[in-house]
């Protein structure tokens, strides 16, 4: 019992430590480590026209841990508190969780923080002045070892290594023009949805042949490590 409890007490504390990390983050990193980054191409948000909605979801994946925090940054867009912190939002992505981000003018009559819609802990809302402005969306991972590659940032929960990289996350969205309630949908480069089935099973892998075993090729093959498996 007083194991168990120890046990308890460690994952805990671990929990609070990731927590206060992400929290005292106060601008996204400046990396080039492409398992901590998910980029999409265009954003955009224009007075009475148009603004980006970003959705990120946590999918429960096998391979991931039940916490994964991120920095959402717009890139070349003018905010209205217009610095590194002022382009970013930082937060953490529980399993089964879906946040929702919006890249909106400060003065959007529905979209704002008086809103209570667009108040809660999971939505977040990034404000540029109230002219139009382009650009594209950058997103970093935050961990609490994020000098180590991918593959060793791992925990082990019984014999399955979890991770806390985007590839463990889905991420979508939409640029959305308001006068004709549509829009064009986003590319995010980096998220689950670039995670493949890797080994000699997959004859088009690009993830290399499956591990060997005294000398004779594993016919399942392994994925490389991080990658998004269910």
């Amino acid at each position: 019992m007083k194991q168990f409890n120890k046990i308890i007490l460690l994952m805990l504390f671990g929990v609070t430590v990731f927590t206060q990390s992400v929290q005292a983050q106060s601008q996204a990193a400046d990396t080039r480590f492409s398992s901590r980054l998910a980029i999409s191409p265009y954003a955009q948000a224009v007075p009475n026209d148009s603004y980006t909605f970003i959705g990120i979801s946590h999918p429960s994946l096998d391979s991931a841990l039940t916490q994964i925090g991120l920095a959402l940054e717009v890139i070349d867009m003018t905010t209205t508190v217009n610095n590194a912190a002022g382009r970013v939002q930082i937060f953490t992505v529980d399993a089964g969780e879906t946040h929702r981000v919006f890249v909106v003018n400060q003065s959007h009559a529905t979209i704002n923080n008086l809103n209570s819609s667009f108040t809660d802990s999971r939505t977040h809302l990034i404000n540029t002045v109230d002219s139009a402005q382009f650009g594209s969306i950058r997103i970093t991972s935050v961990s609490e070892r994020p000098e180590l590659a991918a593959g060793s940032r791992d925990v082990t929960v019984g014999t399955t290594k979890k991770f806390d990289n985007l590839a463990q996350l889905n991420i979508w969205g939409i640029v959305y023009v308001e006068s004709s309630g549509a829009g064009f949908a986003m590319e995010f480069i980096g998220d689950a949805q670039d995670s493949t089935i890797g080994g000699a099973a997959n004859a088009n892998s690009t993830l290399g042949d499956g591990d060997s075993v005294d000398g004779n090729a594993n016919a399942a093959g392994l994925p490389r490590p991080a990658r998004g498996i269910n």
